[in-house]
């Protein structure tokens, strides 16, 4: 069944708009074009917003992304827009998202990925053939209701290899579980202070925290460009951002080494 308008009474005697400021012409006003205009730019001040991060079609297989902010966490992320990128030909589904460092993806073609592993933002979803663009389906609506869940939920990831962490994966918690050696983390650079994150040994094997130049702080030494080791399961070490561009640690289980 359609969506009922208000009847034509109500509608001829509408003013103005409260919520969006946006005024309705009145019956019989003149020059209409004018008036016309003016409907037309408080409609676009009312829906500009909506426009952050839109995803459109340019020719053959380019898109573009209008500028836009989004958070990531507590970093907010700004995204200059772009134009003339280059999706694959011939794809069913392409997913279109944006990373926690602000970065474009336009080369996964299963799914989005987990939110829990991978921190992005959803922009579109496309489908290309012959030469160009068949389709592109808004994925913006993914971030546009969230539930809160009950003491909120933190983000863990199981490392097998080696990684740079970045500032915008703070408050995260990494494991080595699943590794076969040594698993080498690096913390990011300059992080602000407060930035933190948990480790945890979960796999019989050296996991190293590497705080690059600066010192991770604690009984274990605080020398900078030393990296804190520990290999029993259970084990784990919480640090946190200094303001000195050092690293805190606030909590420890288990047994950490400082390099020699």
């Amino acid at each position: 069944m359609a969506e009922a308008y208000p009847s034509d009474n109500e509608l001829l005697n509408l003013i103005v708009d409260a919520d969006t400021g946006v005024e309705y012409i009145p019956t019989g006003t003149a020059p209409y074009y004018l008036h016309f205009r003016k409907l037309l730019y408080r409609l676009l001040l009312a829906t500009k917003r909506a426009n952050d991060l839109r995803v459109f079609e340019e020719d053959g297989l380019d898109i573009g992304v209008r500028s836009g902010k989004y958070w990531i966490g507590t970093s907010l992320v700004s995204y200059a827009g772009s134009s003339g990128n280059t999706l694959a030909d011939n794809k069913a589904n392409i997913f279109i998202y944006l990373d926690a460092d602000g970065n474009l993806v336009t080369d996964e073609y299963t799914a989005f990925p987990d939110m829990s592993v991978v921190s992005h933002v959803r922009l579109a979803v496309a489908t290309t053939s012959a030469g160009s663009v068949t389709s592109i389906t808004d994925g913006r609506d993914h971030h546009s209701i969230a539930m809160p869940q009950a003491g909120g939920t933190v983000r863990i990831e199981a490392h097998t290899a080696n990684d740079q962490l970045t500032e915008n994966e703070t408050g995260s918690v990494h494991t080595n579980l699943g590794a076969t050696g040594v698993v080498i983390l690096t913390l990011p650079a300059g992080a602000s202070a407060g930035t933190k994150f948990t480790f945890a040994v979960q796999a019989v094997q050296e996991f190293r925290i590497d705080p690059g130049s600066a010192a991770i702080r604690d009984d274990s030494g605080a020398t900078a460009d030393k990296y804190k080791w520990a290999n029993a399961v259970g084990e784990s070490i919480v640090v946190v951002a200094d303001n000195n561009g050092d690293w805190v640690t606030v909590s420890k289980r288990g047994i950490w080494v400082e390099e020699a």
